[in-house]
């Protein structure tokens, strides 16, 4: 459709929920528009009109206002903000930034992810002039792995729900013969009133992260040292077996922590949502939390809570500050790994075994 002139926009608009623009957007391209509607099925937002390229209603990157990290340097570009890139040149110095990742507003929860390299969300180059006014702008892409393979969740949902819910009889039936009947009755009615409440779906979808079911979040850590072993180690998974391997990242990659900042009711902590007796050792152990970032049309959602980027350098000279051994409890360690490597041998038919093959882990 042929542009037609009208009123700015951002002067106008009173709707929190689409066409929102920046204020460091670029007023002159603001007045030209088509009355075709125009969507970021990354991030979510939306517009009542296509912004014409150069228009940036997400903000230029010279004119968007920097934070307290951000000295004009490098920088990676989500709505309405820039991302600072800083460099950690030791193990030392990693340490000692991971020390300060605390959020002055409790509503707020620093979190990081570690990663053997950057991703650049991928984008047709007029979107970027459209939202950012510039075709080189680099965004980070943090897709679910459910996103990043196409694969809708529900569709394995009631599986994945069928396998917890023998998971949670084995385990009951293994109580059946050191507790009490008294005891027994009490475990039995606190796995009935878990599984028909709102923390089993969470639980449920939590733990497929945890354990290599593609789902509609990520994994973060609350404990630097760990996002710091998933940024120097590459893990490869048998697709036959399950079984990973390890590789130390060379010297030539990049790897990267990003910190982010995450509403605490968008995070689902094992601990706190379960019983005591189903919780489970990996997540434990790797002090993950999910992090439900991808419904709709917002895929990337998660890249939004970032605040900082650290790239490592020098790092083949760094020592991992955690093991293998102990990110990857084994099964001896394991319950719930256990049971899932059971049913790899126990369930064979066709959709059940696509749903177990995908479930990663340590050689013994």
């Amino acid at each position: 459709m042929a542009s037609n002139k009208r009123e700015p926009l951002h002067l106008s608009n009173a709707n929190w929920y689409e066409d929102r623009i920046s204020v460091a957007a670029d007023p002159a391209m603001l007045t030209a528009v088509t009355s075709e509607r125009y969507a970021d099925r990354h991030f979510g937002n939306a517009w009542s009109w296509t912004p014409d390229a150069g228009a940036a209603v997400y903000g230029r990157s010279d004119s968007v206002p920097r934070g307290p990290s951000d000295r004009g340097g490098p920088i990676l570009r989500v709505p309405f903000r820039r991302i600072p890139i800083i460099e950690l040149n030791s193990l030392e110095e990693a340490l000692a930034f991971g020390a300060n990742n605390a959020s002055h507003d409790p509503r707020v929860t620093g979190m990081w992810r570690g990663q053997p390299q950057h991703y650049p969300l991928p984008r047709d180059p007029l979107d970027k002039l459209r939202l950012y006014g510039e075709s080189d702008v680099n965004e980070p892409s943090l897709l679910p792995s459910a996103g990043r393979r196409s694969i809708y969740f529900p569709d394995v949902a009631e599986a994945w729900c069928g396998l917890l819910d023998l998971y949670i009889e084995e385990r009951l039936a293994a109580f059946a013969l050191t507790e009490t009947q008294t005891r027994l009755r009490e475990l039995r009615r606190e796995a009935e009133n878990f599984a028909s409440g709102y923390n089993y779906r969470a639980w449920a979808l939590a733990t497929a992260q945890h354990y290599g079911l593609p789902s509609v979040g990520l994994d973060l850590t609350s404990d630097i040292q760990v996002a710091l072993y998933f940024a120097l180690n590459r893990i490869v998974m048998d697709p036959n077996t399950g079984v990973i391997s390890v590789h130390r990242v060379s010297a030539a990659e990049d790897p990267i922590i990003y910190g982010l900042g995450v509403f605490e009711y968008d995070l689902l902590e094992d601990e706190k949502l379960a019983p005591a007796w189903l919780t489970c050792a990996r997540p434990r152990a790797q002090k993950a939390f999910f992090f439900g970032s991808a419904w709709g049309d917002s895929v990337n959602a998660a890249a939004d809570r970032v605040y900082i980027a650290a790239r490592l350098k020098n790092h083949s000279a760094w020592q991992c500050p955690i093991t293998t051994e102990q990110a990857f409890p084994s099964t001896g360690d394991d319950t719930f790994l256990a049971f899932l490597l059971r049913a790899k041998e126990r369930f064979r038919e066709p959709m059940m075994a696509d749903l177990l093959r995908q479930i990663y882990f340590r050689a013994p």
